[in-house]
């Protein structure tokens, strides 16, 4: 039975066709030789960072082509990380994190696989993989969430200290009117949202309005270009409109994932580890706020996702928790409440995604079973809660027989 149970549990954990293993949410993967990190998420966001690494093996030669960039974006890798963190802590769920940790002298994975790889078999696979990664969080928040969000966190060094934000539309466009640049949608890495979006909001709103990304982050105090504030760059002041990473898994060629490109300025972002902590906290706010405002509503992921614990009160009050038998279970479950019992209580049943297949407020207090034959198998949280207290616990549906 435990030989059986573990092996469904990996099965069920996120499978991408991609690749053959599974990944769990909160797990960090590795390709081979670990040349390129991978945390799976349960968030529509993933974040990437692709010339943030330092590692440089001997085995793969420096790259030699025409044009080549060999600096890296110094404290990517790290603010990635704390972003990570930072999403966790506002959500309670995990974006997707795919970090390049060769130097870019070895491997520029923002580039394609020629310019990116120099024609090394190894930097070559390592570049597939960075991409793979890429492509597979994609599938999966495609599947599960129908639409979602891809970061590309780059760090420039040009001397005006703000966020250049890239969405493929190049600086000349973005010095147009505002009835002139809405023409451009189709060049947009944020096409898919420019088309179906719950506010049914413009491109040019979309990238400087005032519930544009760029002014959000203005509103946690660091400048963005473009925003309301600052909506495109004047004369001949330097702007990166985003590149291969964001024009490739962003949604102009298609799909339902938009794309931006983050290029972060050094002063106040990536400088020090206390600002790098700040900048991932107002992240975090910046995408709670795009997410409810453009893609999913005021109720994104109010649900077992945000919830952070199995078997844990969230509220402070005078009740205790419950527990649930049998577990695993096929046809129903067993709830015993730990003395007293809570009255007018709804009940709730999520998967890891914060769907709700489940839901019941007739507010029983002797309820001792909750029939579960219905469910798909898989790994789900039942919560149960009224005005003063909300406890949550964590089981698992499977056929037994």
């Amino acid at each position: 039975m435990k030989n059986e149970l573990t092996f469904f549990v990996l099965i069920f954990l996120f499978s991408y066709p991609v690749f053959s293993q599974t990944f769990t949410p909160g797990e960090t993967y590795f390709g081979e030789n670990e040349y390129i990190e991978f945390k799976a998420g349960n968030l529509p966001i993933i974040i990437s960072a692709p010339h943030g690494g330092g590692l440089e093996p001997t085995e793969i030669p420096d790259r030699n082509c025409t044009g080549c960039v060999y600096i890296r974006d110094s404290r990517t890798q790290e603010l990635i990380r704390q972003m990570s963190d930072a999403i966790f802590e506002e959500f309670g769920c995990y974006p997707y994190i795919i970090i390049n940790r060769l130097h870019r002298k070895k491997l520029d994975a923002n580039r394609d696989i020629g310019d990116a790889a120099d024609g090394d078999p190894m930097a070559e696979q390592a570049w597939t993989e960075f991409h793979d990664f890429i492509q597979a969080a994609k599938d999966s928040i495609t599947q599960n969430f129908g639409k979602g969000l891809y970061l590309d966190l780059h760090g420039h060094g040009h001397d005006i200290q703000r966020l250049e934000l890239g969405y493929r539309i190049w600086k000349s466009r973005l010095q147009m009117s505002d009835a002139a640049l809405d023409i451009f949608v189709d060049d947009a890495s944020i096409k898919s949202l420019v088309n179906d979006n719950l506010n049914n909001l413009s491109l040019s709103q979309l990238l400087r309005g005032e519930d544009s990304f760029g002014e959000f982050y203005e509103e946690e105090m660091f400048l963005a270009v473009p925003s309301q504030i600052d909506p495109f760059p004047i004369g001949s002041e330097p702007y990166f409109s985003g590149g291969y990473n964001t024009e490739r898994h962003g949604s102009k060629l298609g799909g339902v994932i938009d794309g931006i490109q983050i290029e972060c300025n050094w002063d106040d972002v990536r400088d020090t580890e206390a600002n790098r902590a700040v900048f991932a906290t107002a992240t975090a706010q910046v995408l709670r706020r795009y997410f409810e405002k453009h893609y999913f509503g005021n109720d994104f992921l109010n649900g077992a996702c945000g919830l952070v614990s199995s078997g844990s009160i969230l509220q402070k009050t005078n009740f205790s928790s419950f527990k649930i038998s049998p577990n695993p279970a096929n046809d129903q479950l067993k709830l015993k409440w730990e003395n007293p019992i809570p009255a007018n209580f709804s009940i709730s049943i999520f998967n890891e995604l914060g769907q709700n297949f489940y839901f019941n407020n007739d507010g029983k207090t002797d309820l001792d079973f909750i029939k579960i034959s219905h469910l798909p198998n898989g790994i789900y949280f039942i919560k149960l809660e009224n005005e003063d207290f909300v406890s949550l616990e964590k089981f698992i549906k499977m056929d037994l027989r």
